[in-house]
């Protein structure tokens, strides 16, 4: 073993191994062990050949699970700037889990803290946008893993409102540009263009395992948002109607074209 002849640990050999893979340290840095003494060579290529094309491999699953996680982030900044990003976080955050299911959980964060103009006095608007694009990209992929219980049924437009429960897997959002479309417009591959600021807000949900993204508008986030917060469909319109001086008869005049909506848009179980 060579823990034992050379007086290491494993974890000193995991550490090594994954500075090796991740940050490209020189393979001959672990005291007096090489990477003779923990990689066999083959009759065709060296240990340290073998330890290379382990490494590149290594490096291109994680960039290629970076890009499958952040889609429409890297069709934003273009895929040479991504790629650039990516490996400066993965080197910064390397991976301590089994899973990659959370590799981009610290990326936004990292874009935050290296963002070009992070010491300027006046920002520019375009890194606000990617951040705010990666924060968003990453709660979609958490939300697509959450659980839900299989004994749920949908609500149809006959269920009255006394049963009407918000869907398990129901997330809302609400941002600085509108990323909801955005997202929508690069998966039904419009290639969209960096959008202007604007306050937008939006749902996602998850119905039968299939994820979807709605635009709202602000008093339905509202309303929404105090359902989410455990208060009945009653207590809801009332406190809309009460925060934001909506009219009650304007309120019952749209109520049953957004109750169709969220209806056929999956935000309610049957709850009776």
């Amino acid at each position: 073993m060579v823990e034992q002849e050379k007086g290491i640990s494993l974890k000193q050999i995991q550490d090594w191994m994954q500075g090796v893979l991740v940050q490209s340290r020189p393979a001959e840095l672990l005291g007096n062990v090489t990477v003779q003494d923990l990689v066999n060579p083959s009759a065709r290529l060296s240990a340290g050949a073998h330890l290379n094309i382990y490494r590149h491999s290594y490096i291109a699953r994680l960039r290629e699970c970076m890009r499958n996680m952040f889609a429409a982030l890297a069709y934003a900044l273009g895929e040479e700037l991504f790629t650039l990003f990516a490996d400066q976080y993965l080197a910064a955050y390397p991976s301590h889990s089994y899973t990659l299911n959370h590799l981009g959980l610290n990326f936004a964060q990292f874009l935050q803290d290296t963002r070009p103009d992070l010491h300027e006095e006046q920002k520019e608007l375009w890194p606000d946008f990617m951040i705010e694009l990666a924060r968003f990209e990453y709660a979609i992929s958490v939300i697509f893993d959450e659980y839900v219980p299989n004994n749920l049924e949908s609500a149809t437009i006959e269920t009255e409102d006394r049963h009407l429960i918000l869907t398990p897997v129901f997330h809302l959002f609400q941002h600085p540009f509108p990323l909801c479309q955005y997202y929508l417009d690069f998966v039904q591959k419009r290639e969209p263009e960096l959008p202007f600021p604007q306050q937008t807000w939006c749902v996602v949900n998850r119905v039968n395992y299939k994820l979807g993204l709605f635009p709202i508008n602000e008093a339905q986030y509202h309303l929404l948002t105090y359902l989410k917060e455990g208060k009945t469909l009653k207590e809801a319109h009332t406190q809309l109607i009460a925060n934001f001086n909506f009219p009650k008869t304007d309120f019952e005049s749209v109520w049953p074209v957004w109750r169709r909506y969220f209806i056929n848009s999956g935000f309610f179980v049957d709850g009776k």
